[in-house]
């Protein structure tokens, strides 16, 4: 097992901060209170995903969060994902194989709550990563007016975070959840 469990949150947010990015940070909260060591990048800041997944590869579990549009994800995920390796050709590069995830979703309303599924399948299914559920969806009644997230909410995030990190450790613990492979 990992001496200290890494937690890397993703925004995949075409913006820098916001929603999403606040509601990341609180997820972070959570999982630092479980003693995971947190970072956050935000996708808006980076023209090279390559350097993303790099990154990718030194963590233990991650957080993904998108806004969501039309019931479905914000593209810089989709275009993430297109760059993420998950050991094909012979590779042994996968860092989203075997590793526990979280998701979180933020939106204007709940019309778009289904675009979490469509998260949790691709990483699932197509990666073969562990996700935390239910998926974490915020809509704008979800914060407040000075755009942090109501007592309620910042507490289901905070226990995504902690939720996460216990995953990590069991995932670390356990030779099954460590070898599993993505569907073909």
């Amino acid at each position: 097992m990992p001496d200290q469990i890494r937690v890397l949150a993703i925004s995949c947010s075409p913006s820098v901060g916001g929603r999403t990015a606040t509601a990341l940070r609180t997820v972070l909260d959570g999982a630092a209170a479980a003693g995971a060591d947190t970072e956050l990048i935000q996708l808006g800041e980076h023209d090279d995903l390559a350097e993303v997944v790099a990154r990718m590869a030194a963590a233990d579990a991650f957080v993904f969060g998108a806004p969501m549009y039309r019931a479905s994800y914000a593209s810089p995920f989709k275009a993430l994902l297109d760059v993420t390796p998950r050991g094909e050709h012979g590779t042994q590069d996968a860092p989203l194989t075997a590793r526990a995830a979280a998701i979180v979703a933020t939106a204007g309303s709940d019309h778009h709550f289904l675009g979490l599924q469509a998260m949790r399948g691709v990483l699932v299914d197509f990666f073969g990563a562990h996700v935390v559920s239910p998926g974490l969806y915020l809509n704008a009644e979800s914060y407040t007016p000075g755009q942090t997230l109501t007592e309620e909410r910042a507490g289901q995030a905070r226990t995504q975070g902690i939720a996460l990190v216990e995953l990590a450790r069991a995932i670390a613990a356990s030779e099954g959840l460590r070898n599993v492979t993505p569907n073909a």
